[in-house]
């Protein structure tokens, strides 16, 4: 069951279409994120979602509930949604204690005294924030505040929770460890999320589901592994993986009955069922998929070692291939490689091929298809 839909939105802002006409579901329970870089459309989707702004066409609907439609003229204010919200600079109000923070809604909502005090405790104590009631807003830190807003969305107990690139102002190690308090809040209050940001680690580590965006158009959307390991086009595969995927200019052809893309005088063999034998296209792999052998074989390419930099649990290797840069990651801690010329392989059913023209991923067919899913 869908918990909010979008059906044909868009938005413009004078001559600018922020959103060209975008239909989206999300299920019930669900964590969704929305993701891309800036001035993809991703927060003005979550701000008419939240009915902070308001669609130049289209319809929302939130839990069966019709809450905007250019048709009928139909619009639900923003508090009138039942929504919970976190934005990006965490919206306290400067004026009041944490406290009346947290609660404010609640007594606008005509909630009994002892409602109000069990749900403060209870929402100060997953924050651990207990025993700062009483402070105001400045006289905490930024992770302080952020976890005031959190408690706000734990204290109202909404069946949807919108948030705004809300860890986007923290420190790296709060930023971790508030990704973990976000996800155990959706999973314990079971809200339907909707989740804004530009940092792919979030949106893989946190998501159920994970909605690229570009230009206000959706690229993509799936699970987090379909997005890393079947991206749907060039833009996909670029936006996500951290250090970033190879891409290589080559042509598929058949060889003896055998697929093989022809790359710089070599070449390499390649997965049977792509359903486009022969032609130009663009071969992509990731880093982590690079195979540094010892003894070379008939499809290895000589490379050379430019840049090695150890990360800890892994190691980044920057390589010139055919004059090409490639990168590989290795999961070791390497402060060099013994020698500066090796050989690397790219397994055949690591590699994924996309149109030179469009940009559009080149897929699998049948069982070849089934077999690099099950790998």
């Amino acid at each position: 069951m869908s918990e909010i839909v979008l059906r044909n939105i868009t938005k413009s802002y004078g001559s600018h279409t922020a959103i060209p006409g975008l239909d989206l579901d999300i299920p019930k329970g669900s964590f969704v994120t929305l993701l891309g870089p800036s001035g993809c459309g991703k927060t003005t989707t979550l701000r008419v979602i939240a009915g902070l702004e308001q669609a130049t066409t289209g319809e929302v609907s939130l839990g069966g509930k019709t809450v905007y439609s250019s048709r009928t003229g139909t619009f639900v204010p923003p508090e009138r949604r039942g929504l919970g919200f976190i934005f990006q600079s965490y919206a306290l109000w400067p004026n009041m204690k944490v406290d009346r923070n947290i609660t404010l809604a609640l007594s606008e909502a005509k909630q009994s005294p002892p409602v109000i005090k069990e749900r403060l405790a209870e929402a100060l104590a997953k924050v651990q924030l207990t025993g700062l009631a009483d402070r105001y807003p400045s006289e905490l830190s930024g992770g302080q505040q952020q976890r005031v807003a959190v408690a706000r969305l734990i204290a109202a107990r909404n069946s949807i929770l919108l948030m705004d690139e809300p860890l986007s102002n923290l420190d790296a190690k709060l930023r971790t460890e508030m990704r973990t308090e976000l996800k155990r809040l959706h999973r314990e209050l079971e809200a339907t999320t909707v989740y804004v940001t530009h940092d792919q680690v979030e949106a893989l580590t946190m998501s159920d589901i994970i909605v690229v965006m570009k230009d206000g158009i959706i690229q993509q959307q799936g699970s987090p592994y379909e997005i890393y390991h079947d991206p749907a086009n060039l833009f996909v595969a670029e936006f996500i993986g951290d250090p970033k995927i190879n891409l290589l200019d080559g042509v598929l052809a058949t060889v003896a009955g055998e697929h093989v893309i022809r790359f710089e005088g070599m070449e390499i063999p390649v997965a049977a069922g792509l359903e486009r034998a022969e032609g130009p296209v663009t071969l992509a792999i990731r880093p982590e998929n690079i195979s540094i052998v010892e003894r070379p074989g008939p499809a290895s390419l000589p490379a050379e070692v430019d840049i090695v930099q150890p990360t800890g649990s892994q190691t980044i290797i920057s390589l010139s291939v055919k004059g090409h840069r490639i990168t590989a990651l290795i999961p070791r801690f390497e402060t060099s490689l013994p020698k500066k010329s090796i050989w690397i392989d790219f397994p055949a059913d690591r590699l994924s091929f996309f149109d030179k023209g469009t940009g559009q991923r080149i897929p699998l067919k049948g069982p070849a298809l089934e077999a690099s899913h099950a790998a």
